[in-house]
């Protein structure tokens, strides 16, 4: 009787591991930052050259600056084959690219190695660009979760950073809340 405690300290952890693992996978993983700039950055270059200097690397190893996608709205959507969340959502990326790809970029890039990143990008068939996240831009852009969304305006501002899972219904109601004034 006297390691009965174990049983109940081993029941309460094992729910609590449940628990906290429905509440991320649900997509309820963290809270979107919505970056609001006060009127001087709005006007300030530096801003948005700021993000624009940010680098990452293609598939096939060069090296290209978000500048290659400035004066449209940009989507950076963070991803990895081990996060199931991020594979789900990655067809309503697809989806999205396909129905409002006048309208604004989408650039996935994966916090892993080259070949996981090129498998998972054939096995859920996306056509947006892609690339390698090696200098840590998830975290440059506020992303402290996986899947992390970040929404760029047209002028490198970074308007919300978004942890967690985003459908079809919740990207288009991002892109028309956020960018209806690009």
């Amino acid at each position: 009787m006297a390691h009965s405690w174990r049983k109940s300290a081993i029941g309460f952890l094992c729910l609590y591991v449940l628990g906290a693992s429905i509440f991320l996978f649900s997509g309820a993983g963290g809270p979107s930052k919505v970056v609001t700039p006060n009127a001087n950055d709005i006007d300030n270059p530096t801003e948005s050259a700021g993000l624009y200097l940010l680098e990452f690397s293609t598939f096939e190893g060069d090296r290209r600056s978000l500048f290659t996608f400035s004066g449209q709205p940009l989507i950076i959507n963070f991803f990895a084959s081990w996060c199931a969340p991020c594979v789900k959502e990655m067809p309503d990326f697809e989806r999205l690219h396909q129905s409002h790809g006048n309208q604004v970029t989408i650039l996935g890039l994966a916090i892993e190695e080259l070949r996981q990143a090129k498998e998972i990008v054939a096995s859920t068939g996306v056509t947006y660009s892609v690339g390698l996240d090696e200098d840590d831009l998830l975290a440059s852009l506020n992303g402290f979760a996986m899947p992390t969304t970040a929404f760029i305006s047209q002028d490198g501002r970074l308007l919300e950073s978004h942890s967690g899972v985003l459908d079809y219904s919740g990207l288009v109601s991002r892109v028309e809340k956020l960018f209806s004034n690009e």
